[in-house]
């Protein structure tokens, strides 16, 4: 995974919970607005979703009571986006759901099939009862799963085009064979090279799964 502010501080994360034994749960978030609030707010609800998840391999039952917490504890009328999946990684068996993020990207082995990650659910904090659809999906060798925050296929160049979520396929197609750190690493290379020197705007998180 990288994280890389588009100011000093910023309102993405990414985190990995132990949840139970052979339970790992992942997160990437985008909280809305920038600077200051926005690092706070981010702060306040990763340890809300972290605390929720603890436990619980249950995604959506998860989620749920983090969105009650941070609607109770906020008062900045912000809110955050959200993907969170629990992995069984004996039988890498993938429960998630989604609210309101940009939907992860599943390539199946060889990369020719992509699959979009979507749930229905709408972002945290905006109301106190929310509803989230948790889907499930096994994970099979040679897998890759890319998270992302809209910093990613947002990016712009001098001509005002957005990197979008195609040059970010083509990009993963390109070089699927490269570990997750080189992945990583390539797509950051491709936005940056795509936007030239047009200035970050929004930050950027990466997270990059490869099943063996």
């Amino acid at each position: 995974a990288h994280n890389e502010p588009a100011r000093e501080v910023g309102g993405d994360f990414y985190d990995f919970i132990p949840v139970t034994e052979d339970n790992w749960g992942f997160a990437i978030a985008d909280v809305s607005g920038k600077g200051m609030p926005a690092a706070m707010f981010m702060g306040l609800s990763r340890t809300i979703v972290r605390a929720s998840a603890a436990g619980n391999p249950a995604a959506a039952d998860a989620i749920r009571q983090a969105n009650e917490l941070i609607c109770r504890d906020s008062t900045s009328g912000m809110f955050v986006t959200l993907f969170y999946a629990v992995l069984n990684t004996r039988w890498k068996h993938l429960r998630y759901v989604n609210a309101g993020h940009n939907p992860p990207l599943l390539f199946r082995k060889g990369l020719e099939e992509v699959r979009h990650l979507k749930t229905g659910g709408i972002a945290l904090g905006i109301a106190p009862h929310i509803d989230l659809h948790e889907a499930s999906i096994d994970l099979l060798p040679g897998d890759t799963l890319v998270l992302y925050t809209d910093g990613i296929t947002e990016a712009i160049n001098d001509r005002n085009e957005l990197f979008g979520t195609e040059r970010l396929v083509q990009t993963i197609r390109s070089n699927g064979t490269l570990s997750a750190k080189g992945l990583i690493g390539k797509i950051q290379d491709d936005v940056m090279r795509f936007a030239g020197g047009e200035p970050q705007f929004d930050d950027i998180t990466l997270m990059v799964v490869k099943v063996t």
